[in-house]
Parts: structure tokens; sequence; C-alpha cells
């Protein structure tokens, strides 16, 4: 029986070769975007599994509050891990990641920038999975000043030679390199690039052998924890209380302060909903619904087009099933026939979408433009191979069980007359689902341009000081900073270059936070600050404005004499005229005061509102060489300025950023989405016009006697393109009227992400409609003016 069902199917599939090449093209795209999706979400969803010890690894975040005082904060004192490991027996070890102080690699006079670069303990090797091709992994870290490096870094520095026992030096100190590690997976929420074992103790955190509980509250590195098995963490969290009442709260009573600990399993990080201020890029799980909903319906518009070409075409057929039934084919053997065939088609589509996948991920630029990346490793992972055939079942099952139902009611008698007529109830069934087609697919189309008019406001949005024409030149070296005044001098007799400055912080992409106490209803009390820190060239540099006072001149004595705030600082204290205000660093003496009042502008991207600010003065050069530039001929500028930094600074390379293009940086991940969204918003689209092209091909076949007689009394090809076309256009309109609030809720939501939010554009709602109107028209067209080209004789021949 199989046998024959195959003999029929594949005589059927081949003698309609148009509508076969149509189902397969559309349930290929559905089952490719499937597969693509399914490999993405398993990445995104193992964040971090692959560590040997995944489950039992836990880092430490705290929530510090006071008056004046709150932040969420994924590092912690460097003393916690220690002092952990004596008091609680449950702590198998742990390991501390502390930041370098600079960000470089000098080996045989070369220096190579680094960012990746942390201090850390022995154990490290125990808490991250490392697979290492030179070296011992248990024993790379047990001597101080020891180094690991990646693989990556390997082949800078030393080529494809051996790194082993290498003498680098980092911060000043010649350290060794004991171990090469193969680069991080990138589904790890903390990469690193350079491990150096040691992690330096703070001198204030022991005074006179007794210890200082100050030192818990100012977080320096981040705290992962390996548990023994059968850790329970409720019960270590009220263990925890007692430690917190005798290390955290002598000094937490002093500020009336508050400390929570949070403990995150490994796994988890990726995808917490927590804000944590300094934590490290997170994951969004609202847009992995969105994905996943978005290529659920790529395949779902797929099963539509075969659901709907199968159904229209019932007429063609209904010969082919009387004659089946007159020869004894029972209602169920004919059911199970029909449905073998959509079987067959969708398993030929998922052999074709395995390869199509493969060559996508593996051999063309979508991922580096979505900004993932990850391998085709479908066959390594037995639970995604189980998941797709039951998806591809799944998919054979909603494709061919209604048309099999519906073609197996038809009666012999009136098919072999050729009488049958497909029923009321049957051609509602196809309208209704060509208007789900469009509305999901206008629905998407609207979202994708929705988000684009809100990326595009965030990008061109008025940030309050000037970001364009700036250049930053990273200076960490001492002996770069100790020439900045010479470079200074000499870089503003340019006369391209408008100022000159330096800090280590800089607006959008490098912000502190200082805990000061300020002058509020008459008294001195505390409060937590975003700051700056700035020469007597800050402001001007960066084109920010003043509202009220004045900024530093540069013959200030000391950093913590005056203070500019932003407005924001002076509205939230209550402070009608700033000038003069007492404020002062946590633990200063002697108060400064306020001298100047900044306009408002955004330090942060434009997903966090305006925070209260201070702009501290420091007349010290610092990690960053500050240039603003008149616009013109920047080529000309760099190799100026390429040219005097190598006579300057011989040995240290030139190492220089523009400024919009790092702010552009921070919204590289909603750009991913929006391309990822746009991407599938198309071929939603091209699915669902695949399945037009076939329905309303059927149709105008269907209809050529009637086009050849209108053509005989007169009509002319654009009449008859309206006539075809005007039902079609009422289900476009419906769906667009249909889509358009889901989309606008939809996006509404999404942009509740950021601080500012673009007014909504009804013309991107309107021109998705329209989008969708004249790729229809233009389709049903083209088909129509085919047919109509024909000699009307050639179908009434006949009648």
């Amino acid at each position: 029986m199989n046998v024959i069902n195959l003999k029929f199917t594949l005589r059927f599939l081949w003698r309609n070769k148009f509508f076969t090449l149509l189902n397969l093209l559309g349930l290929t795209l559905g089952i490719t975007a499937s597969i693509w999706l399914m490999l993405y979400l398993k990445n995104e969803l193992s964040y971090d599994q692959y560590h040997e010890n995944a489950d039992r690894v836990y880092r430490f975040s705290h929530l510090i509050k006071a008056p004046g005082v709150e932040f969420n904060t994924a590092f912690s004192a460097n003393e916690l891990s220690p002092m952990l490991a004596e008091e609680f027996p449950e702590i198998e070890t742990y390991a501390r990641f502390s930041p370098a102080n600079t960000r470089e690699i000098t080996f045989q006079n070369e220096t190579f920038r680094e960012r990746d670069i942390f201090y850390t303990d022995p154990d490290a090797t125990k808490i991250f999975t490392l697979d290492f091709e030179e070296g011992n992994v248990k024993s790379a870290l047990a001597e101080p000043l020891s180094v690991i490096i990646s693989k990556d870094i390997s082949q800078r520095l030393f080529g494809n030679g051996s790194a082993i026992n290498k003498i680098i030096e980092i911060d000043g100190r010649n350290v060794k390199v004991t171990g090469v590690f193969k680069n991080q997976p990138e589904n790890t929420h903390f990469k690193f690039q350079v491990l150096i074992s040691g992690v330096a103790q703070r001198e204030f955190a022991f005074q006179d052998g007794v210890f200082n509980s100050e030192a818990l509250w100012n977080p320096d590195c981040a705290n992962y924890i390996l548990m023994k098995p059968g850790f329970d963490k409720a019960k270590f969290l009220e263990k925890f209380k007692a430690f917190n009442e005798k290390y955290y709260m002598p000094f937490g009573r002093v500020v009336s302060g508050e400390h929570f600990l949070r403990i995150q399993k490994l796994a988890d990080i990726h995808y917490d909903t927590v804000k944590i201020e300094d934590d490290f890029p997170k994951g969004n799980s609202n847009n992995l619904v969105v994905f996943t909903i978005i290529g659920l319906s790529i395949l779902f518009l797929a099963c539509i087009n075969y659901i709907n070409l199968s159904t229209a075409r019932a007429g063609l057929r209904a010969r082919e099933i009387g004659i089946r039934k007159v020869l004894g084919s029972d209602s169920l053997s004919l059911k199970m026939a029909l449905l073998f065939e959509s079987v067959v088609q969708v398993s030929v589509a998922l052999i074709l979408s395995i390869i199509t996948a493969w060559l996508l991920i593996e051999y063309s630029g979508f991922q580096a433009l979505l900004g993932v990346s990850f391998s085709f490793n479908l066959f390594a992972q037995p639970d995604l191979i189980g998941l797709i055939l039951l998806l591809v079942i799944c998919t054979g099952l909603i494709s061919g069980l209604y048309p099999a139902l519906y073609l197996a009611k038809i009666k012999p008698v009136k098919a072999l007359k050729g009488n049958w007529v497909a029923s009321r109830s049957g051609n509602w069934v196809r309208r209704g689902l060509v208007l789900f087609q469009f509305v999901i697919s206008i629905g998407v189309l609207t979202g994708t341009l929705l988000m684009k008019d809100q990326l595009n406001f965030l990008q061109n949005k008025e940030l309050g000081y000037d970001k364009d024409q700036i250049l930053v030149i990273n200076s960490q070296d001492s002996l770069a900073q100790t020439k900045f005044k010479v470079l200074k001098e000499v870089f503003e007799q340019n006369p391209q270059i408008e100022a000159v400055s330096s800090s280590n912080f800089l607006p959008g992409t490098n912000v502190g936070q200082t805990v000061f106490m300020v002058e509020k209803d008459g008294e001195m009390q505390q409060q937590e600050f975003k700051t700056l820190q700035g020469d007597a060239n800050y402001l001007e540099t960066f084109g920010m404005t003043l509202k009220e006072g004045r900024f530093y001149r540069g013959d200030e004595t000391r950093g913590n004499a005056y203070f500019v705030v932003n407005e924001t600082a002076a509205r939230m204290l209550g402070w009608e005229s700033a000038i003069d205000k007492r404020m002062g660093f946590f633990h200063q003496e002697e108060f400064g005061r306020v001298i100047g009042v900044v306009n408002d502008f955004n330090f942060f991207s434009l997903h966090n509102p305006i925070e209260p600010l201070v702009i501290v003065f420091n007349n010290q050069p610092g990690s960053r060489l500050i240039v603003r530039f008149r616009q013109g001929n920047e080529e000309k500028l760099i190799a100026g300025i390429k040219s005097i930094w190598e006579e300057t600074i011989p040995n240290y390379p030139l190492d220089y950023s523009f400024l919009n293009q790092s702010l552009r940086d921070q919204y590289e991940a909603d750009k991913n989405q929006n391309t990822l969204i746009t991407s599938m918003s198309i071929l939603c689209i091209f699915v669902s016009l695949i399945g037009l092209s076939g329905l309303s091909a059927f149709n105008v076949s269907q209809r050529r006697k009637e086009i050849g007689i209108r053509k005989v009394l007169g009509a002319m090809t654009r009449q008859i393109i309206h006539i075809i076309f005007s039902d079609t256009l009422k289900i476009i309109v419906l769906a667009g009227v249909i889509s358009a609030p889901i989309s606008f809720w939809v996006i509404s939501k999404w942009a509740e992400n950021f601080a500012y939010q673009a007014p909504v554009s009804f013309f991107s709602m309107v021109i998705s409609v329209v989008v969708a109107i004249l790729l229809t028209l233009s389709i049903v067209s083209i088909i129509v003016w085919f047919t109509s080209r024909k000699n009307p004789t050639e179908t009434l021949r006949y009648e």
C-alpha cells in the first residue's frame, strides 16, 4: 500500500511541478528558519553550562542601601571570599577576578592593548573550565605572578611559537606565561583573555590588625564560589545573617545602611532580570520569546500555504478521488494517502532545510550581520534532532490533515460527472487563512519599522553635549601620561584642533559612582552621585554648557575644594541656587563648595534617564586624551596626530577611536535585534507571497474562461486585474486594521526599555499595508497579464 501511495504521490507532484515547487520552497524556508532558531536558542539558553562545575558555581552580588544611597553591584570586596571560606564549610573553593590597572601587554618592547585582563586566584580553573593547549591546567596559576593567556593573545604575542615560560610585562610587572587556553565559547557571560595569579590585598581593610568593616562596603572584584555537593542556598542565606551582622553591620550602623546578599547560579547570570549597574552584558529573555514566536509564525505560514493550495486544487483532484473511491478505497485509506503526500513533501523540505541551514551558518555572513556566533552542531545534539523531527511531524500533520479530510469528502458520483463544486465553507476557510497570513506579515513588518524609528530616534537625539568631532586617544601608559602637556601644546597649534582635554571618564561610555556629603535641609547628609573627572578644558572640549556659576579654571589647588553638579543633582537636593553649597567626599574633613551647575546631558545611553552627577576636578593626566576637532579632512588630521605621537612616544602605539562610534556601539544589541526581526519579517512576507502566488495563479487559471469572455466583450487588462484583485484587497486592508494595534502594543512594551521613546509613527503602520498591497497587486497583475495576453479563442474554443 505504501509503495502504491508513494507512486501516486510522486506522479501527482511531478504533474504539478509549479505548485509542488511553491510548497517545497515555502516549507523549506519555514523549516530552515526553525532549525536556525533552535540552534540559536540552544546556544543562548546554554550560557555557561559547558563548565564542568556549572551546577555548583555561584556568584555573589550585593544590594547596598543607606540614606541617599542604593545600588546593586555584581562586584564584591576581595576580602569577602577568604572570610566566608573560613566560616562556611559548604564552600569548596573560590576565585576572585580583579581588573588590571592597565589594559596593555608588553613583549620585546612592543605594546599590545587588551581590555580583558584580570588578577585571580589559583583555583580559577576549577570555577571556569578552560581547555588548555599548553601548560598544566591544575598548576598553571599556583605561583604568584604566573599568567595564563588565550590562544588569540598567544598568537598575537608569539605567533605560532610556544608561549610557555615566556616573560611579558603587565601593569609594570614581569609575569611568566604558564598556560595557553583555547578561546572561550561565545555563550559565556564573563570573557577574559589574560588571568594573572595573585589578587592584591587592600591596606585599609586591616588597621592595626583589626578588620575594617568599611572594606566590605567597597566592592572591587567579581566573586565566584564553588560549593560542595548538596549545597542548600536557603540554609546558607539563613546562616549568612550572623556573618552579615558581625562583619558588614559595624560600618552599616555608622551610615544607617543595610546590606543584602544575592547568590546567583552561574547558568542563571546571563538572563538574570535584576538590574545590576556594573554587571557584564546580559541577554534579554523577552527577545527570545519574540524570536520564537516569529520563527514559528514563518513555519505556520508555510503550512497555511500548503493547506490553501491543496484545498484550492480540490476541483482538479475530484475525478482522481472519485475513481479511487470507485476502485475500493475507503475514506480512511484516502485520508492516509493524502496525508502521506504532505509527509513526503515535508521530508524533502527537511533535507533541503538542513543543507540550507548549514550553508547559512557556516558559509554566509548572516551571523556576523546579526552579531551572533555559533556553529552548525545539530547532529551533536540528540535533543535538538528529536525536537526537529517532532516539529517536522507536526508540520506534516498541520499541513496535510485539513486537506486530507477535505478532499476525502468528495462524492464520487459528482466527481465523475464533472459537476463537483467546492463548498462555500472551504472558500471561507481559505480566506480566513489568507487573512491570518497577512495579519502576521503586516504585523511583523509594522513592528520592524517602528523599532527602526526608535533606534533612529536614539542615534539622532541631542545628548546635551557634542558627540561628533571628538577623538579619544587611549594613553594608559605612564610615559604617555607624563607627555600629556607636551602633546597638548603641540596639538593645540594645529588649526583643525579646537580643544584638548584629559580624563579617566567619558560621558556615555565610562562613568563613576561615589558617595558624597552634601548640604541639604541645613545639615550635611550622605548622598550617592554618578561622577565624571576632568581638567579645566573638559567642559569646552565636549561642548557642554553651564546653567549657573563657573567651571574649573585650572588654578584649583586640590580636587576636593570645588565641585560642579548637574541640574538634576541640584533639583534633587532642593537647591534653588547651588552656588556655595557645601559638599565633599564621604571621609572629607574640610568640606568644599559648589561653584557651578552644568546643564543636564545624557552621560549614559538613552536606555537610562539622566541621574544626579558631579564633575570632579582632576588636573592630573588621565588614561584618555580627548581631542575636539573641526569637521573636514579627518584623514589628514589623524596622520598629523600619528606623526606627532610617534615622535613624542615612539615605543607606544597610537590607539584612538571616535566618540560617536563608541556611543553607537551602545545600541549594537538593539540594532542586531532589529536586523534579526527585519530578516524574519522579510521572510514572513516572502513565504506569504509564495502562497499568494500559487493561489492567485490557480484562481486565474480557474477563471480563464471568464477572462476570455471579458476580453471578447472589450474589457481592458487593468479592469480584469481590478476584478481579480478586489477580494484580496479587502483582506489586506482588514489584516492591516487587525495587526496595527497588536504591533503598536508589542513595540510599546519593547520601547519601555528606553528612557526616551520616539513618537509613534502612524506612517509606518500605513506603509506596511501599502507594501503588502503593492506586492500582492504586482503578483496578481503579472499573472493576469500573462493570462490575458492569450487569444480568447484558446479558452473558449470548446464552449
